[in-house]
């Protein structure tokens, strides 16, 4: 393990000291000279506790980088930040669909596209939680910044979520009558076009638009024409903001559009067995693995990733009660349809096609006071949330099979159990509920203290029916459909002690814990099947040191963490004859522990370094689970997937002035270990140690007129992220590749 990481830090430094030995006598030729220069690290302001503090005097682990920062790395979507973020993985997810966030934090993560599963990392834009993040805006212009919380958050957000919080903050309108043009040009006939205005209606009401559109080639060649991975996105957003006095209040409209290729996948392996078999000597022969994880192909029908996306929200600001009452009221439409052939070939053997929508709507409140001449802040809060989602499943398992049984004679009974075409139509509506409080209690000029607690309940109803397509009978014979119910009450307390040593040194300790609801088996192929799984709760225990020393020049924050998991949720999967059981279970328990570091080092007026670092030891200490013929599997040995044991980054940027132009140069390195895709632990699934090496130039006239050139994995790292182990089954090993090397050139104007 730590030779792997030996490698990669050296990468990871190496890289960025050849670029910049090579560039630096250019860019610098202008810049001070004078390495004692004041420059310092700047002030970061979040909202992690829902009030403006500067980063770091917020006494929990949170990584923010701001919209420029965003745009400075060549970032091209919120999910780029698993570069820069400690112990912060985020993956493709096995459905097909390139719009899924599916994150994990600390290890903590698990999360299927399917409406019975909800994530446990949430997403949240403008304080609004996202049921299915799927077409959530996520390359607009006007992104303030985004905030990565680890650890259970629930006493301060509006929706529980246990293992760590991404929040997107939006620009607000401001009036000041400016915008800001970009276009984007590069590898794979990549075309991106961005605009956003701000501007004053009257004193009193200012109003700002934004709007995308993305079009490219996809990075994967189809044998039979086209690309998958391509992009075809249009989005757009408008907010209004009114002020008066103390009364802010900022109502916000926004839409998505996505037409697209299937996202790309490969077939990595194959193993002949019953089922193809009978499908190769019955229908067509199946299957062959490609040479080239950039060549692929897919079925028509499977060849889709489209997305339709909309939302609106209003936020209310003003004092009330003798303190300040925010109200944040918001509605969500989403509608995704988006599939993933399991061959990647035009054999038509295996596969998924999902179309999901889904609404919500949710009401929070918070009440915010300074009592006690500012000794005791609190903050207390109420939150509705409701939603409700279609989710319309074709699978292919060895399309036609069935009647070319039947035409060679075959039992017609038997053959219909060999009929693994499905459509699966079901619907899940969640509501919940939730009080939740936080109070920071200044002991003295140095101490201070943090309780909190949530009281959240939440309750879902699931309907489901499914139907073998050609033998036009129930997938689970007997059962044409059914419902389940289900509701559960929980609290999670949370309690810190904040110390500042000195006005550049502060140290937190904090105990707290998360909490995810129970669900049901969204993919029953018996009856034994049918049901649901337990919640699951995390205690999490943490210490941390803020710092800023040598004058502000170096910031360095340090964490250390231990979660303890029961009932952890995990999804499985286990062969039957002629099929495949999946299903969610509760692995009983596990522990994570690790540590965290994060830097910025001003050397000078024109050269600073970012880095970051993470290590996680993650662990089942008692998972047992039961195949498919009830015989008890005993899996504590294996590790939880996405848990990479090392994490690392390490950035260089370089300003100065070259002639007329503000020039800055960076180059930046991310270091990821290696790391299982699959709850059982199959070797071809695991992800291998990597480094992914990026840089840009640009250069920015006093017109506000930029322009520059950036690359993307410049050294063509190829590693799988994500993926399907149905050897067992149907025979093939199905995973997810990062994309290749990109280089993009850029043009902007603010005016």
């Amino acid at each position: 393990m730590l030779t792997r990481f030996n490698v990669g830090l050296r990468l990871v430094t190496a890289a960025p000291a050849a670029m910049l030995a090579m560039t630096a006598p250019a860019i610098a030729q202008e810049a001070s000279s004078d390495p004692q220069a004041a420059a310092i690290v700047d002030d970061v302001v979040v909202t992690a506790r829902r009030r403006s503090e500067n980063l770091q005097d917020v006494p929990i682990a949170v990584t923010a980088v701001t919209g420029e920062g965003l745009d400075a790395r060549g970032y091209s979507s919120i999910t780029d930040i698993q570069q820069m973020t400690p112990n912060l993985t985020f993956t493709p997810g096995t459905g097909g669909s390139s719009g899924q966030m599916s994150a994990y934090v600390r290890g903590v993560g698990e999360y299927d596209y399917i409406v019975t599963s909800d994530p446990a990392v949430a997403v949240f834009f403008d304080g609004v939680y996202q049921g299915r993040p799927f077409g959530a805006l996520t390359s607009l212009m006007g992104i303030e910044r985004v905030e990565v919380l680890r650890g259970p958050q629930g006493s301060l957000f509006g929706k529980n979520t246990i293992g760590g919080a991404i929040s997107v903050v939006l620009q607000k309108p401001t009036g000041s009558n400016s915008g800001e043009a970009d276009l984007k040009v590069g590898s794979y006939d990549h075309v991106q076009l961005r605009g956003s205005y701000d501007l004053a209606l009257t004193d009193d009401l200012a109003m700002s638009v934004s709007a995308l559109g993305r079009w490219g080639d996809g990075w994967q060649e189809m044998d039979s024409g086209g690309t998958k991975g391509n992009t075809d996105q249009i989005a757009g957003r408008a907010a209004l903001r009114w002020t008066k006095g103390d009364f802010d209040a900022v109502l916000s409209v926004d839409g998505y559009r996505q037409r697209q290729n299937a996202a790309p996948n490969n077939m990595i392996a194959f193993y002949p067995g019953f089922f193809s078999e009978l499908y190769s000597t019955f229908v067509e022969p199946c299957c062959n693995v490609p040479s080239n994880i950039d060549r692929a192909d897919v079925t028509p029908i499977l060849n889709i990733d489209n997305a339709d996306a909309s939302s609106v929200t209003l936020t209310l600001d003003f004092p009330a009660f003798g303190g300040d009452l925010k109200s944040i009221s918001a509605a969500r439409y989403s509608r995704v349809a988006f599939a993933r052939d399991g061959d990647a070939s035009l054999t038509n053997y295996s596969g998924d096609r999902q179309d999901i929508t889904s609404r919500q709507f949710s009401q929070e409140f918070q009440l915010s006071h300074e009592l006690f001449d500012g000794k005791v802040t609190t903050l207390g809060g109420l939150y509705l949330f409701h939603e409700r989602s279609r989710q319309k499943t074709l699978l292919v398992t060895a399309w036609g099979l069935y009647p070319r049984l039947l035409e060679a004679q075959f039992d017609p009974e038997m053959a219909a159990g060999l009929d693994f075409n499905v459509n699966f139509d079901q619907t899940q509506e969640t509501d919940n509920a939730a009080l939740f409080g936080n109070a920071t209690i200044r002991l003295n000029d140095k101490l201070s203290l943090d309780v909190g607690g949530r009281l959240t309940y939440e309750s879902k109803e699931f309907d489901q029916t499914a139907r073998r397509i050609f033998a036009q009978v129930p997938l689970i014979p007997g059962v044409p459909g059914y419902q389940l119910d289900e509701s559960w009450t929980n609290f999670s307390p949370k309690a810190s002690l904040n110390y500042e040593f000195s006005d550049e040194v502060r140290g937190y300790a904090i105990v707290s814990q998360g909490f995810r609801s129970g669900g049901f088996n969204g993919r029953p192929t018996s009856e034994a099947e049918i049901g649901s799984f337990d919640p699951e709760i995390l205690t999490s225990y943490e210490i941390g040191l803020k710092n800023d020393l040598f004058d502000r020049r170096l910031r360095l924050n340090i964490s250390a963490f231990y979660n303890q998991y029961e009932d952890m949720q995990v999804n499985v999967s286990y062969p039957v004859l002629g099929g495949v059981v999946v299903r969610t279970e509760n692995a009983g328990k596990a522990r994570i522990w690790g540590i965290e570091a994060e830097g910025r080092y001003i050397a000078n007026d024109w050269l600073t370094f970012e880095g970051a670092v993470g290590y996680l030891d993650a662990a089942y200490e008692e998972y047992f689970s039961r195949d498919a013929d009830g015989n008890v599997l005993d899996y504590s040995d294996l590790e939880l997937k996405h848990t990479t044991p090392w994490t690392a980054s390490l950035g260089a940027v370089f300003t100065g002035r070259i002639g007329q132009f503000d020039t800055t140069f960076r180059v930046d390195a991310a270091y990821m270990d290696e790391q299982y895709s699959d709850t059982q632990n199959q070797p071809l699934l695991k992800g291998e140690a990597h480094t992914l090496l990026n840089a840009s130039l640009n250069f920015r006239a006093d017109n506000g007129l930029s322009f520059g050139i950036e690359g993307q994995n410049l050294t063509d790292e190829r590693v799988i992220k994500e993926g399907y182990d149905g050897s067992g089954s149907f025979g093939f090993i199905e995973a997810y590749y990062n994309p290749p090397r990109r280089i993009y050139a850029t043009v902007r104007y603010a005016f």
